[in-house]
């Protein structure tokens, strides 16, 4: 698994346009810009449960509009129809609910989920079918 560890970054190269001679030039990190670097790492790295279930959250929550027309009362669904359905909006508002305890601290730290190249797609539900009315 790919769970960030924290980590002392080292200087690296930085390829930057010579004002004087409009070229682009390779040049060694100055301490300054690895030093704010390392703090932008070392921040990323301590939000990075929370960072994670928001992105999961806003996975689930953003496939609620695709479904929004099942719970219109002019759908034309059935009632079991409707009834799965706002289930399945349930789950999908509901994707990252327990995955963080109180002090933002993860339930289960080894959960697949934290890893950086985790495909979230795989933890959506699946969408119903729709049941409709039988035509009168």
């Amino acid at each position: 698994m790919a769970i960030p560890t924290a980590k002392t970054l080292e200087k690296g190269i930085i390829n930057t346009k010579n004002s004087e001679t409009g070229v682009r030039e390779n040049r060694e990190e100055t301490d300054a810009e690895l030093a704010e670097r390392q703090a932008d790492y070392d921040l990323w790295l301590a939000n990075y449960y929370i960072s994670k279930t928001q992105e999961i959250e806003q996975t689930g929550i953003g496939q609620l509009p695709h479904t929004d027309w099942t719970q219109l009362l002019d759908s034309n669904l059935t009632d079991e129809s409707v009834a799965e359905f706002a289930a399945y909006r349930k789950q999908l508002k509901e994707l990252s609910k327990d995955l963080l305890k109180g002090d933002s601290t993860p339930t289960d730290p080894n959960a697949n989920v934290w890893d950086v190249d985790f495909p979230i797609h795989t933890l959506l539900p699946t969408e119903p079918t729709p049941v409709y009315k039988p035509e009168e």
